[in-house]
Protein backbone atom coordinates (compact mmCIF):
# COMPACT_ATOMS: atom_id res chain seq x y z
CA UNK A 1 0.00 0.00 0.00
CA UNK A 2 1.63 3.59 -1.17
CA UNK A 3 0.66 7.06 0.11
CA UNK A 4 1.31 10.08 -1.76
CA UNK A 5 4.65 12.00 -0.36
CA UNK A 6 2.97 15.32 -0.60
CA UNK A 7 -0.61 15.05 0.44
CA UNK A 8 -1.11 11.55 2.32
CA UNK A 9 -3.56 10.38 0.03
CA UNK A 10 -3.85 6.23 -0.62
CA UNK A 11 -2.38 5.37 -4.17
CA UNK A 12 -3.23 2.27 -6.31
CA UNK A 13 -0.44 0.19 -7.43
CA UNK A 14 1.98 1.49 -10.77
CA UNK A 15 0.33 5.19 -10.46
CA UNK A 16 2.51 7.79 -11.89
CA UNK A 17 1.41 10.87 -9.94
CA UNK A 18 -0.96 10.94 -7.30
CA UNK A 19 -5.14 11.39 -8.43
CA UNK A 20 -5.46 13.66 -5.50
CA UNK A 21 -2.74 16.56 -5.86
CA UNK A 22 -0.87 15.40 -8.99
CA UNK A 23 2.88 14.84 -7.23
CA UNK A 24 4.90 12.45 -9.08
CA UNK A 25 5.07 9.17 -7.57
CA UNK A 26 8.59 7.67 -8.75
CA UNK A 27 10.70 7.01 -6.25
CA UNK A 28 13.76 9.07 -5.92
CA UNK A 29 17.37 7.74 -5.83
CA UNK A 30 18.52 8.64 -2.18
CA UNK A 31 21.48 7.57 -0.54
CA UNK A 32 19.53 6.92 2.84
CA UNK A 33 17.66 4.29 2.76
CA UNK A 34 15.20 5.65 5.28
CA UNK A 35 14.34 8.47 2.92
CA UNK A 36 12.57 5.38 0.57
CA UNK A 37 9.90 4.11 2.85
CA UNK A 38 6.48 5.18 2.85
CA UNK A 39 4.79 5.71 6.02
CA UNK A 40 1.15 6.07 6.66
CA UNK A 41 0.36 9.40 7.46
CA UNK A 42 -2.99 8.49 9.90
CA UNK A 43 -0.09 5.72 11.55
CA UNK A 44 2.71 8.93 11.59
CA UNK A 45 -0.02 10.65 13.16
CA UNK A 46 -1.28 8.23 15.91
CA UNK A 47 2.83 7.22 16.49
CA UNK A 48 3.63 10.68 17.80
CA UNK A 49 0.83 12.38 18.89
CA UNK A 50 2.67 13.19 22.34
CA UNK A 51 5.32 14.72 20.23
CA UNK A 52 3.07 16.90 18.65
CA UNK A 53 1.69 17.66 22.18
CA UNK A 54 5.35 18.51 23.63
CA UNK A 55 6.11 20.67 20.72
CA UNK A 56 3.04 23.20 21.65
CA UNK A 57 5.07 23.17 25.37
CA UNK A 58 7.56 25.83 24.93
CA UNK A 59 10.85 24.80 25.08
CA UNK A 60 9.73 21.43 24.60
CA UNK A 61 9.46 21.97 21.37
CA UNK A 62 13.26 20.60 21.07
CA UNK A 63 11.98 17.03 22.23
CA UNK A 64 10.28 16.35 19.06
CA UNK A 65 13.10 18.19 16.94
CA UNK A 66 15.54 15.77 18.23
CA UNK A 67 13.87 12.67 19.12
CA UNK A 68 11.31 12.34 15.67
CA UNK A 69 13.31 13.90 12.68
CA UNK A 70 11.81 11.83 10.13
CA UNK A 71 7.99 12.08 11.58
CA UNK A 72 6.37 13.96 8.90
CA UNK A 73 3.30 14.98 11.66
CA UNK A 74 5.52 15.59 14.68
CA UNK A 75 8.24 17.62 12.07
CA UNK A 76 4.90 19.95 10.90
CA UNK A 77 3.83 20.63 14.88
CA UNK A 78 7.11 20.80 15.61
CA UNK A 79 7.18 23.99 13.03
CA UNK A 80 4.18 25.10 14.78
CA UNK A 81 5.29 25.09 18.30
CA UNK A 82 8.54 26.95 17.33
CA UNK A 83 6.70 29.56 15.86
CA UNK A 84 4.50 29.92 18.99
CA UNK A 85 7.85 29.92 21.03
CA UNK A 86 9.51 32.69 19.01
CA UNK A 87 6.43 34.61 19.15
CA UNK A 88 5.86 34.34 22.92
CA UNK A 89 9.67 35.55 23.37
CA UNK A 90 9.15 38.34 21.05
CA UNK A 91 6.12 39.70 23.12
CA UNK A 92 7.56 38.87 25.83
CA UNK A 93 10.35 41.65 25.48
CA UNK A 94 7.96 44.05 23.83
CA UNK A 95 5.69 43.82 26.80
CA UNK A 96 8.61 44.15 29.02
CA UNK A 97 9.25 47.41 27.58
CA UNK A 98 5.85 49.08 27.37
CA UNK A 99 4.95 48.26 30.78
CA UNK A 100 8.22 49.62 31.55
CA UNK A 101 7.01 52.98 29.45
CA UNK A 102 3.71 52.64 31.08
CA UNK A 103 4.92 52.58 34.37
CA UNK A 104 7.11 55.24 33.83
CA UNK A 105 4.62 57.75 32.65
CA UNK A 106 2.83 56.82 35.54
CA UNK A 107 -0.16 54.43 33.60
CA UNK A 108 0.36 51.19 35.12
CA UNK A 109 -3.38 50.13 34.40
CA UNK A 110 -2.03 49.99 30.56
CA UNK A 111 0.76 47.57 31.44
CA UNK A 112 -1.93 45.16 33.62
CA UNK A 113 -4.05 45.48 30.21
CA UNK A 114 -1.35 44.00 27.93
CA UNK A 115 -0.81 41.59 29.94
CA UNK A 116 -4.45 40.16 28.36
CA UNK A 117 -2.63 39.70 25.43
CA UNK A 118 -0.56 36.95 26.93
CA UNK A 119 -3.87 35.04 26.89
CA UNK A 120 -3.35 34.78 22.91
CA UNK A 121 -0.45 32.31 22.79
CA UNK A 122 -2.41 30.05 25.35
CA UNK A 123 -5.25 30.32 23.17
CA UNK A 124 -2.49 29.05 20.26
CA UNK A 125 -1.50 26.52 22.21
CA UNK A 126 -4.66 24.77 23.02
CA UNK A 127 -5.61 25.21 19.02
CA UNK A 128 -2.63 23.19 18.52
CA UNK A 129 -2.77 20.44 20.91
CA UNK A 130 -6.34 20.10 19.62
CA UNK A 131 -5.30 19.98 16.35
CA UNK A 132 -2.46 16.88 17.63
CA UNK A 133 -5.30 15.46 19.16
CA UNK A 134 -7.57 15.17 15.91
CA UNK A 135 -4.14 13.94 13.84
CA UNK A 136 -4.95 16.87 12.25
CA UNK A 137 -1.59 19.16 10.44
CA UNK A 138 -3.64 22.82 10.72
CA UNK A 139 -1.31 25.70 11.18
CA UNK A 140 -2.22 28.09 13.87
CA UNK A 141 -3.68 31.71 13.27
CA UNK A 142 -1.85 34.19 12.25
CA UNK A 143 1.42 32.87 11.76
CA UNK A 144 1.00 29.25 11.22
CA UNK A 145 1.41 29.67 7.30
CA UNK A 146 5.95 30.20 8.33
CA UNK A 147 8.54 27.39 7.93
CA UNK A 148 11.38 27.32 9.89
CA UNK A 149 11.88 23.58 10.18
CA UNK A 150 11.50 21.52 6.33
Amino acid sequence: MAFCSKCGHQLEENVKFCPECGEPTEKKESADPEATVEVDPKKDAEDNKLMGILAYLSILVLVPILAAPNSKFARFHANQGLLLLIGEAAWSVIHGVLSTIFALIGLPVLATVLSLFDLVFLVFMIIGIVNVCNGEEKELPVFGQYRILK
